[in-house]
């Protein structure tokens, strides 16, 4: 969650049941959020107890159904549960009437579904949308594709639907059909294209996730009557249907035995080495006056922080002390290509809070980037300066998990509210307003190896150094370290995945997990923990098993409920 917090205290581990709000006393944002965060972990673990890993009421939920066009199928309204979170596939619904006998035409009371106007070639469904048992539909669910709008007169051409007699309906209505193309969370799904091959299909799979919301990307949080201010962000759950190419060993139970075409993919998904991280600010002395930093303190800087470290680039390390063979020489050739193809990490003492709405056009000239926006921050802390590294979001830039190069602030003009950016941004990001782009800030610099300064990648981020001695230096004494991985194992980190390290003025220290053993020659030595990811959290599930022949034409494998989806009867004895 990239908001404005002061920590994030939630432990499962710790069996806390509620948290308890007390007379007289400060009120933090830490409590509140960690009973929402109680009372979430408490439900969709019984959930999960009940459920399973992954299912769903029976009925079509995330069902995978043929369509009357090639390259595409159809995702079934309804609900399923993975790892005890609820996924929705819901839409909206608008009354219709035809014109005339026979007509291909409907006419529709409202022009905008789903929060999207209607456009040709969007596949709807005519249906009769009764409540059961109380009355029975008068026809069936139809599939049709628009062929021509005429807004001015709310009609709308279908294909084809004049076979439909809507007259028998009770209430005809009209709604969109979500499909694999057109899912509304995730933006540009890889094409379905044929394989070749005996039993060579995709896996069809669902990616459950979640996603943080602040007024930038949903104006709709803020209350107008107060003028606007930001307030509270919100938590979404987001489910994406995916694909991943193999072959199905078994024709009759395809998902039961499942191969996949890439040999990483199952470890990029569920392998246990996305990299590990240590965090310190060893100081000397306590301080006597906890409204004074000691001059020895390691941590001193001037706030209470929330530093956010996020990988940015996925891969491997560009050094690591497991590695085997003598390290490159650098400035060499061999350094040069690790260096283009290792990870990277930003980070932020705000926990990447520090955003801003882009309202103008992103415009590049001259190796340099021109951005308009609403405001440059409410005072320093949160604002912009040079030198700074930004990174250009959108609602695709997320949803898709991209890793675009950051840029960097050169010149700043507040009588316009526009900055000028050293490097040309990506053209697909931040240029359409309805997707809510926005600038991000970050604050890694380069720094001197000798000191444990960071060495930035071409990417503006700073690249990964594994080691188990070498400490890398963020600023005022806050110090992190990346864990080598178990020997001949490499660490595959991912882009978004976080740790969150709280620093605090009063003990002149980071908050972070401790052990203290004896070495040997049994002195007491105290050491940060190694910690793994914080987040993101994904959750999978299997749907089924496909096929797409030379002609477009898709083959769903198994039976009309797909062999891989999981589902419970809810009827009267029928658990």
């Amino acid at each position: 969650m990239k908001a404005d917090l002061t920590r994030n205290t939630f432990d499962p581990l710790k069996h806390f049941t509620r948290v308890l709000m007390q007379q007289g006393r400060v009120q933090l944002d830490s409590d509140w959020n960690e009973q929402a965060a109680i009372l979430w972990h408490y439900l969709q673990t019984l959930a999960a107890d009940l459920i399973g890993p992954a299912g769903g009421p029976g009925g079509s939920g995330f069902s995978l159904d043929k369509l009357p066009i090639t390259g595409d199928f159809r995702i079934g309204l309804g609900r399923y549960y993975v790892g005890g979170i609820l996924c929705e596939a819901d839409v909206e619904s608008v009354a219709i009437t035809v014109p005339s006998t026979g007509s291909n035409d409907v006419q529709v009371d409202q022009w905008t579904l789903d929060g999207k106007p209607f456009q040709p070639d969007q596949l709807v469904e005519v249906f009769d949308d009764v409540e059961q048992p109380f009355a029975t539909p008068g026809f069936n669910p139809t599939v049709a594709q628009i062929t021509n709008v005429n807004q001015a007169n709310g009609k709308l051409t279908l294909k084809p639907v004049s076979a439909v007699d809507i007259s028998k309906g009770i209430n005809p209505s009209l709604r969109r059909v979500i499909t694999y193309l057109t899912q509304p969370d995730y933006p540009g799904a890889e094409k379905l294209t044929p394989i070749t091959g005996n039993r060579a299909g995709y896996l069809v799979y669902l990616d459950v996730w979640e996603r943080h919301i602040t007024f930038i990307e949903d104006d709709s949080i803020r209350e107008v009557a107060l003028g606007g201010p930001d307030t509270a962000s919100r938590a979404k759950i987001v489910w994406q249907v995916k694909i991943a190419k193999g072959v199905a060993q078994n024709t009759t139970k395809p998902c039961d035995n499942f191969n996949f075409d890439d040999k990483t993919f199952l470890s990029n998904l569920f392998g246990p080495n996305h990299g590990r991280l240590k965090a310190m600010a060893k100081q000397k002395s306590t301080p006597a006056n906890p409204c004074i930093i000691p001059p020895d303190a390691n941590y001193h800087g001037p706030e209470n922080q929330l530093y956010r470290v996020e990988i940015h680039k996925p891969g491997s390390a560009w050094i690591s002390s497991n590695s085997t063979g003598p390290a490159p020489a650098p400035s060499s050739a061999t350094d040069k290509a690790a260096k283009a193809n290792a990870a990277t990490f930003k980070w932020s003492r705000e926990n990447g809070s520090v955003a801003f709405p882009i309202v103008g056009p992103v415009s590049t000239a001259d190796g340099t980037t021109t951005i308009t926006l609403a405001n440059l921050g409410r005072d320093d802390r949160f604002g912009l300066a040079e030198g700074e590294w930004v990174e250009i979001q959108d609602d695709d830039y997320v949803l898709r998990n991209q890793a675009k190069n950051l840029l960097q602030v050169q010149a700043i003009d507040r009588g316009a509210l526009q900055i000028t950016l050293t490097g040309t941004a990506d053209a697909g990001v931040g240029t359409d307003q309805s997707k809510h782009p926005l600038l991000r800030r970050w604050e890694q610099k380069q720094g001197d190896p000798a000191e444990g300064g960071l060495t930035l990648g071409a990417d503006g981020a700073a690249l990964i150094q594994e080691s188990a001695d070498m400490w890398l230096s963020l600023e005022d004494g806050v110090q992190i370290q990346f864990q080598p991985a178990a020997k001949g194992k490499t660490n595959q980190y991912r882009t978004g995945d976080y740790w969150l390290i709280p620093a605090r003025t009063a003990t002149a220290d980071v908050e972070w997990p401790t052990e203290t053993v004896k070495d040997n020659q049994g002195n007491t030595v105290t050491s940060p923990l190694a910690k793994p990811p914080q987040g993101i959290a994904h959750h999978y599930a299997p749907l089924g098993v496909l096929t797409v022949g030379n002609n477009g034409e898709i083959t769903i494998a198994g039976d009309t409920q797909n062999s891989c989806r999981k589902q419970f009867n809810l009827q009267a004895g029928h658990p």
